[in-house]
C-alpha cells in the first residue's frame, strides 16, 4: 500500500525551492548597466569613492555625514549626491543654517522628487529633461581650473526661479544653478554624472567637480551619506526586510505556523466542556410535541393514535390488525357494549383536528380502552 504523503512536506519543501531561486537571483544575477549609487563608500563608476580620493589628493579633508543625525559638524562643503531619502524640513533648516554661516552645499538630483521639497524652499523647481551629451561652459565660474565642456549622460533641467544665478546649460535650459543663501552659497546641478568614478574623467567634469567644490580645498567636505540610509532606521522591521537572519527568522516562523495548521495542534488553552444534564424521556416527547405543533401537521399524531387504538383492540381479540375497524368493534361489541361504543366514539374524535388538550386526554381514554380487556 503506498503511504499517503504529508502535506506540511510538501508545503516544506516549495517553500524551499522558492527561497534558493530567489536567493540565486538576488546574489548571482549580473546587474545591467552602471548602478548608482552615489555613495562614497562605492568605489564604482556610479559611486563617489572615486571623486573623494580625488579631492583628498588635491589638499581637502574628506568626512561623511552619516548616524544618529544628520549634522553639519565643522564641514566647509556638504555634498549630496542623489539622495535615496526625502529630505526633511528639519534637515532643510539644518543645511540653511549651514550656509548663512558661509558654508557650501553643493547638491546634485536627477529627478528632484526626493530633493524637491528642499529645492522649493529655495523657489528652484525641476522644469524638464536635460539633454544628454557634452556641452559647452562659457561661465567665468570655470575659470579656475578652467573647464570648457561638461558631459552628462542623463539629468533634469532646473528652473532657477528668481533668486538662483545659471552657470550652464544644456543648450536648451539650466543645468548648473546658483543662489546665495546668507553668507553661503547653495549649487544645483541637474545631474550625479560629473561627480561619479564612471563621469569624473570625462571632458571636463573632473574640473567642473574641482571648481564647484573649490571651498573644500582650504578646508572640509563632507559627503552626506545619511539621505543614502545610512543611520538608524526608525522602521521595526528593517531587520526583517534587509537582512538575510531576519529573512531567515522570517521563514522559520511561516514554517512554524504551517506546521501547527497542518499537523492540527490546537493552539491555546484547553477548552473545558460544558457539564449538561442527561435529557429525559419526557423531554423529548415535549420536544416532538413542539415541533409537530409548529409544523401545523397535527395528523400525525391523530394517525398514530387512532392506529394504535385499532390494532390494540384487534390484537386482544386475535383477529387480523388490517380488518375494517367495524368488524373489529362488532366483536368487541359482543363482549361489552359500552367499551365499544367508547372506543367508536375515540376513533371518531381522532377523524378531525383536535386542540392539544383534547388530544392529550384521547391518549388516556384509549389507554382506559385497552385496559379493560
Amino acid at each position: 500500500m503506498r503511504r499517503r504523503l504529508d502535506p506540511l512536506y510538501v508545503v516544506a519543501a516549495v517553500i524551499g525551492v522558492i527561497t534558493l531561486v530567489v536567493l540565486a537571483i538576488t546574489a548571482t544575477a549580473p546587474s545591467q548597466g552602471t548602478t548608482r549609487t552615489g555613495s562614497v563608500f562605492d568605489d564604482g563608476p556610479g559611486g563617489a569613492g572615486a571623486l573623494r580620493r580625488y579631492l583628498v589628493a588635491m589638499g581637502a579633508h574628506a568626512t561623511t555625514l552619516q548616524g544618529e543625525s544628520f549634522d553639519t559638524a565643522d564641514a566647509s562643503v556638504v555634498l549630496m549626491l542623489g539622495a535615496d531619502e526625502a529630505i526633511t524640513n528639519q534637515d532643510t533648516e539644518t543645511l540653511r543654517k549651514f550656509m548663512q554661516g558661509g558654508g557650501t552645499v553643493v547638491l546634485a538630483v536627477e529627478l528632484g522628487i526626493l530633493e524637491g521639497s528642499f529645492l522649493g524652499s529655495f523657489g528652484i523647481h525641476v522644469s524638464g529633461i536635460a539633454a544628454p551629451g557634452t556641452h559647452p561652459l562659457a561661465s567665468a565660474a570655470f575659470a579656475d581650473p578652467p573647464a570648457r565642456s561638461l558631459s552628462i549622460d542623463r539629468g533634469v533641467a532646473l528652473d532657477p526661479g528668481t533668486k538662483a544665478d545659471v552657470i550652464a546649460t544644456d543648450g536648451r535650459a539650466p543645468l548648473i544653478v546658483t543662489e546665495r543663501v546668507g553668507s553661503g552659497v547653495l549649487i544645483v546641478t541637474g545631474s550625479m554624472w560629473p561627480f561619479l568614478g564612471g563621469g569624473l574623467p570625462e571632458a571636463d567634469n573632473a574640473r567642473v567637480a574641482l571648481a564647484l567644490l573649490r571651498p573644500a580645498l582650504s578646508g572640509a567636505i563632507a559627503f552626506d551619506e545619511y539621505h543614502h540610509g545610512v543611520h538608524p532606521s526608525s522602521d521595526v522591521l528593517v531587520l526583517v526586510q534587509e537582512t538575510w537572519p531576519g529573512r531567515a527568522l522570517l521563514f522559520v516562523a511561516v514554517l512554524t505556523f504551517l506546521y501547527l495548521v497542518l499537523s492540527g495542534r490546537r493552539l491555546g488553552p484547553p477548552v473545558p466542556l460544558v457539564a449538561r444534564a442527561s435529557r429525559s424521556s419526557l423531554d423529548y416527547i415535549r420536544g416532538f410535541a413542539g415541533l409537530v405543533r409548529r409544523s401545523g401537521r397535527g395528523e400525525i399524531a391523530r394517525r398514530r393514535l387512532r392506529s394504535d387504538l385499532r390494532v390494540g383492540l384487534a390484537r386482544q381479540l386475535g383477529l387480523d390488525p388490517a380488518m375494517p375497524f367495524d368488524r373489529v368493534l362488532n366483536a368487541v361489541a359482543s363482549q361489552d357494549r359500552a367499551r365499544a361504543a367508547r372506543a367508536r366514539a375515540i376513533d371518531d374524535a381522532l377523524a378531525r383536528p383536535l386542540r392539544e388538550d383534547a388530544l392529550l386526554r384521547t391518549v388516556a381514554q384509549i389507554d382506559e380502552v385497552l385496559a379493560t380487556a
